[in-house]
């Protein structure tokens, strides 16, 4: 069963390759700074304004089959602003080593563990959403430095935090040709865009200024909107008059407001978990339908 990530900014942008724009050239470079030269253990870091995609692109090139197959040791993890590295430690050590366990046992040393599973391996360790510098100086004694070609890769909104691992790979905004590839894609799916609606449409693209976040939240406001030229030349309009910081904010709000009362009581509720809380989408139906969010059928499956 698939997990629900709990972070707007790692939950906006699906990485599907029907619906991944702009990040084409990154993915390239990125998979060559890890796949190619020096033996000793490197990082590399993706320096971004929050979503702009660092996550996305993180993902992409971890999923990549070339980049699965040069590694022996592969592992995900998010760290954010608050974090604990006893726990942190745990789950690189579950990943790296395959284990199913839930639990740290009291007296485990489970930065030595992790050390001596690393060593001798070409690993690769990617630490998402990484805040400031003290994390890095708290985990970084767990990778052996072995001269094997392993990779630590880091993404950060902070350029200083980046700065003093490695040489940052700053992550671009998307052009406006590929602004509006994804908000077609995002509005429209496989139908064609009317041609009526080509240059509103354009200009929707265009004002959410190259951030993708803004570009998919605007584009399901936009999609539940009357497909007129006048309602959609408004939107565009409006958008032009919003900082990139005002936008998010809007656009996050708007997208609150256009769902369904029971669908904002269901989204409410997941604020109850922890940041970056792995939610098992069969125990969150149990709970929305212990609390009466939504129907209790048979059929769960189906409801998912």
């Amino acid at each position: 069963m698939e997990n629900i990530k709990l972070t707007t900014s790692r939950c906006y942008f699906s990485s599907n390759d029907e619906e991944f724009v702009g990040f084409k050239e990154d993915v390239e470079q990125i998979i060559q700074k890890l796949t190619k030269g020096t033996k000793e253990r490197k990082v590399i870091s993706i320096v971004g304004m929050a979503g702009l995609g660092k996550t996305t692109l993180a993902r992409k090139v971890y999923n990549n089959h070339s980049v699965a197959d040069h590694f022996d040791v592969h592992a995900f993890c998010i760290v954010s602003q608050t974090y604990s590295i006893r726990k942190l430690l745990f789950e690189i050590l579950k990943q790296a080593t395959g284990e199913k366990r839930d639990m740290i046992k009291e007296d485990e040393d489970v930065a030595d563990t992790l050390r001596k599973a690393l060593y001798g391996k070409r690993y690769l360790i990617v630490l998402d959403d990484m805040w400031n510098y003290e994390a890095w100086e708290d985990l970084q004694s767990c990778f052996p430095c072995v001269e094997r070609g392993s990779r630590i890769m880091i993404t950060t909104r902070i350029q200083e935090v980046a700065i003093k691992m490695s040489d940052p790979y700053l992550l671009r905004f998307l052009t406006e040709n590929e602004s509006w590839e994804l908000l077609q894609k995002k509005v429209f799916k496989r139908e064609g865009v009317p041609l009526e609606l080509e240059k509103a449409g354009f200009e929707v693209a265009r004002n959410c200024k190259g951030l993708p976040l803004v570009i998919v939240l605007n584009a399901g406001i936009i999609a539940q909107k009357e497909r007129r030229v006048s309602v959609w030349e408004e939107f565009a309009k409006d958008l032009s008059s919003l900082g990139l910081e005002e936008q998010s904010r809007k656009a996050v709000q708007s997208s609150y407001d256009y769902l369904r009362d029971h669908l904002k009581h269901c989204l409410l509720y997941i604020g109850y978990f922890p940041e970056d809380y792995n939610i098992p989408v069969s125990d969150l139906l149990k709970l929305w339908i212990a609390e009466e969010l939504v129907p209790n059928i048979n059929d769960t499956e189906n409801l998912e």
